[in-house]
């Protein structure tokens, strides 16, 4: 499986002097002859798919055919963030993708059609499942009150304002009020030309806001440690 750095690590051991080479699924070379170091090397690959590393001795001849299948990102880490008010964050699980451009995975909400007309051919996806839990005697109100993902690197995600570099789906923001000491589940897909991580997810909130727009507490980052 791939890190949430976007590369997927393979160890190889074998004798000392064995090189390798490494084959994808169309039985392209996409790492050249190379040497271990005291029969061991650690390999790095840079998508998923089905790969091949063929490990072959000082004397030439194959010693090993080892089979690699790489799957994108997952994870569950059922962590809380820090709190914002009377709000806080439970992520969880994540899911990194490379994906396609195309209208199959464009997400279903119009406010990101612009954005995705820019992105390229293929971009990064992060999509996160989150619990939102609201500890206030008030209602809070997500028509009102707006977060905002932001990546480990401080790319800010906006679902009202999304670019190429960074734009955001949330299926909570925009909805009913969360009445007092209730939670609700929901997810935000994140967009980018570049690779991003969320090892250190945040939440950025301006202000957080009642029914009519009334405040309850200021604002702050809400940030997974």
């Amino acid at each position: 499986m791939m890190t949430p750095d976007w590369y997927a690590k393979v160890t190889l051991t074998a004798n000392k002097g064995t090189t390798y080479e490494v084959k994808n699924s169309k039985n392209k070379v996409i790492q050249g002859k190379s040497e271990t170091k005291n029969g061991k090397a650690e390999i790095r690959l840079n998508d998923t798919g089905n790969y091949t590393v063929i490990a072959k001795s000082d004397n030439g001849h194959v010693s090993k055919k080892l089979p690699v299948k790489v799957n994108h990102y997952k994870a569950a880490p059922n962590k809380w963030t820090s709190s914002v008010g009377p709000l806080r964050f439970k992520i969880t699980s994540v899911e990194y993708q490379k994906m396609k451009k195309n209208e199959a995975n464009k997400p279903d909400n119009s406010g990101i059609d612009e954005a995705y007309k820019e992105l390229n051919n293929h971009y990064y996806q992060v999509k996160v499942n989150y619990l939102v839990k609201n500890s206030s005697k008030k209602a809070v109100n997500p028509q009102y009150t707006i977060w905002m993902p932001e990546a480990d690197n401080g790319q800010e995600f906006s679902t009202e304002t999304p670019s190429p570099d960074g734009g955001a789906v949330d299926t909570i923001v925009g909805t009913e009020a969360i009445n007092p000491g209730n939670s609700r589940s929901g997810s935000v897909i994140m967009l980018s030309n570049h690779k991003f991580t969320v090892k250190h997810l945040k939440f950025s909130i301006e202000e957080v806001l009642g029914n009519e727009g009334n405040h309850i507490a200021k604002g702050g980052v809400a940030e997974l440690k």
